[in-house]
């Protein structure tokens, strides 16, 4: 029988323990937390807000990250469906949340939570039928004038760059409040006036040829900036220089609120901005799948929505027909 030696029967003992370690699984992630990180980043908090209030009526005082969604049956989801119904959620919002509610049953199948019998059960509950309440409002084109003027009141170069620049960014390229604020110092290239909108809505990439005042707008903000990198737009410091942290969602609306208040405009969101470039293009001739792409959307349905042409344009288009 051939003897080991002490030295090496000590280290096998150690590789042979660091490799039982190594087998163990690490502790698995939730349903929800799975189910969360595959939507686009965009996307999430939207999401988030819509799945708590699913779980506390399901289980009062529970948070979407707290409700055992592995357990999600047919019967918890059509109470959903009627609950909020019930509740006065629009139509949008139902579908919203039953099309997170599939997601996360889903995720729980494919970890083995589920029953495919069972996943097919909440599958089958349907969809809400019927038309959305409208939202928001497309801008005039002398309100936009007007706000690009309010803009020029600033005391602050800098403010009075970025400003304007968001203005015509949002109602010139029709960017999404989390698209703008997500941009970097690179995605704008001055030399071609192409703008690359790289976290786009599910996780879906496209660039933008700028129309000249919205790249001389642009180029304007960027001599403000020192570092020639990070976030594009970013807060100002009160010193009046721009700062490293990127603009947020919320800042974006203030700084809207603000300019409005000031070009006394009634209040719009940023996402009336991007209704705004749609509802202009679609005004100018542009077909509505060439709008779709520039609006980054993936179904032309999706584009029409968006239309807020006046009735005016409508029946001047109607009464321009002619078949002789």
């Amino acid at each position: 029988m051939i003897k080991l030696n002490a030295s090496v029967t000590s280290k096998s003992s150690v590789v042979g323990r660091r490799s039982l370690k190594l087998l163990n699984p690490p502790e698995l992630d939730s349903v929800y937390e799975i189910y969360i990180r595959s939507l686009a980043p965009s996307g999430r908090s939207g999401i988030r807000s819509l799945l708590s209030t699913c779980a506390n009526r399901l289980q009062p005082s529970y948070t979407a990250d707290k409700y055992p969604w592995q357990c999600l049956t047919y019967a918890c989801v059509s109470k959903l469906r009627a609950e909020l119904l019930d509740a006065g959620y629009s139509v949008a919002s139902v579908n919203l949340a039953l099309a997170a509610l599939r997601g996360l049953a889903r995720v729980a199948f494919n970890m083995g939570y589920l029953t495919a019998d069972e996943l097919s059960r909440i599958h089958a509950v349907r969809r809400v039928k019927g038309s959305a309440a409208r939202k928001g409002r497309s801008l005039e084109r002398e309100e936009v004038k007007a706000l690009l003027a309010a803009t020029k009141q600033s005391s602050k170069n800098c403010v009075r760059a970025r400003d304007k620049a968001l203005i015509l960014v949002s109602a010139g390229a029709g960017l999404r409040a989390a698209e703008l604020v997500s941009l970097a110092y690179d995605d704008f290239d001055p030399r071609t006036g192409i703008l690359r909108v790289l976290h786009g809505k599910g996780r879906k990439q496209r660039t933008i040829h700028l129309a000249r005042p919205v790249q001389t707008a642009l180029k304007a903000w960027l001599k403000h900036h020192v570092e020639k990198r990070g976030p594009l737009f970013t807060k100002i410091s009160r010193a009046g220089q721009p700062a490293d942290q990127a603009l947020s969602k919320p800042g974006l609306t203030d700084i809207f609120n603000r300019v409005a208040a000031k070009a006394e405009v009634a209040r719009f969101t940023p996402h009336d901005l991007r209704r705004t470039f749609i509802t202009h293009l679609l005004d100018a001739g542009v077909d509505i799948n060439t709008v779709r792409q520039l609006a980054g959307h993936s179904n032309i349905a999706t584009t029409a929505a968006y239309d807020y042409r006046s009735e005016k344009a409508k029946i001047t288009a109607s009464r321009a027909f002619s078949c002789w």
